[in-house]
């Protein structure tokens, strides 16, 4: 039951974890690459963005891995059942659900970054 409740967890917030940190690193990224500072270390932008993002996308498929893990143990309860495997079925759902959302914006997020100009002066 110990390691259902981890998994449930890291499921839970695995992947807002990963899609905020894949934002915070993707700014990061483009602020060195666009900045007149980092003009000398010659970052490849769409590598690093790649890379963070895709990095990202797989552990969110690991945490959503994790929360479908839960699921499938607890199949033969519902959400509504009494604590903790309906608690455990609750989370682990809303979690599989979340994630889905989360690695779709990653994937949009990477596309949107890699196939757009960067540094553009207005």
């Amino acid at each position: 039951m110990r390691r259902l409740e981890l998994l449930q967890w890291a499921g839970l917030f695995g992947g807002a974890a990963l899609w905020g940190v894949g934002h915070l690193v993707g700014y990061g990224v483009t602020e060195a690459h666009c900045s007149t500072g980092g003009v000398g270390a010659r970052i490849h932008f769409d590598l690093w963005e790649g890379l963070v993002n895709g990095l990202s996308w797989a552990l969110a498929l690991g945490s959503a891995l994790a929360a479908l893990t839960v699921i499938l143990a607890t199949r033969d309860s519902s959400y509504e059942s009494p604590a903790p495997v309906g608690r455990l079925r609750f989370f682990a759902t809303g979690a599989l659900v979340a994630n889905t959302i989360f690695m779709t914006a990653l994937l949009l997020y990477v596309l949107g970054t890699v196939f757009n100009v960067a540094c553009r002066q207005a």
